[in-house]
């Protein structure tokens, strides 16, 4: 099956997330002018206002007239991830190995499913797959995660392929105003099941990290829920502890 082709204007707005995120363009400080982004990746001025625009609605920078365009946000409150070390470790791999979407589907979450997702069940929702790739190693994949939320939220998919380094909750935020104010997680070691063994070229029932978060809102609503399993042999978590006494 063909690849979708991005349009010139997505391609840049990645890029220029990329290097927001990576601390090449740093918070409060200013991108290229429009003319100097043309001219440094050959596209057209109409390319590089579509690429700003998509930025600016994300939440990543602010447009001023007669000054410039200024990085507001890096992609996460600096004041949360102090808070959630662990969190903020494992959102650092979102921005630097991009999302591939996989697949799409509307599901009812059965009692069986709720147990596993840790949920009510008899909702509805809409669940998406993707995976994320090792960009130093031959792109193999390091992780599949089914991500579930609100049945309505039909347009993030596609927002999550065209934006592949910005997290799935900040997408929310921004398209449907949902703000996720808590991540609860729990990390576990377990078996890789066969749906996530095929996307991640791995056998099934081997040694698998698996990953549940619930994001919460306001009102301790859950606005998205996401389960990741990681080879046993591609990943690891480093927790430093230190002793304050």
């Amino acid at each position: 099956m063909c690849m979708k082709k991005n349009p010139k204007w997505v391609n840049l707005a990645n890029d220029l997330t990329r290097s927001i995120i990576e601390g090449r363009y740093p918070l409060n400080s200013y991108l290229p002018g429009e003319i100097e982004l043309c001219t440094k990746y050959h596209v057209s001025r109409h390319t590089v206002r579509l690429a700003l625009a998509d930025l600016s609605r994300l939440g990543f920078i602010e447009r001023r007239p007669k000054i410039g365009t200024k990085i507001i946000s890096t992609g996460f409150d600096e004041s949360y991830s102090h808070q959630c070390t662990i969190t903020s470790d494992i959102d650092q791999l979102a921005s630097t190995h991009e999302r591939i979407v996989k697949l799409t589907k509307n599901c009812l979450i059965t009692k069986e499913l709720a147990q596993k997702l840790e949920c009510p069940s008899g909702i509805r929702m809409l669940c998406f797959s993707n995976i994320r790739s090792n960009p130093i190693q031959d792109d193999k994949p390091i992780v599949w995660t089914a991500v579930y939320v609100d049945a309505s939220y039909n347009r993030l998919p596609e927002l999550a392929r065209l934006n592949p380094l910005v997290l799935v909750s900040t997408l929310i935020e921004k398209e449907y105003g949902q703000t996720c104010i808590e991540v609860i997680q729990k990390i576990s070691a377990t078996l890789m099941p066969e749906e996530a063994a095929r996307y991640l070229t791995v056998k099934a029932g081997t040694p698998a990290l698996r990953i549940l978060r619930h994001y919460m809102g306001t009102g301790n609503k859950i606005i998205e829920i996401s389960v990741s399993y990681y080879p046993g042999d591609r990943y690891s978590l480093t927790l430093n502890m230190r002793n304050n006494r």
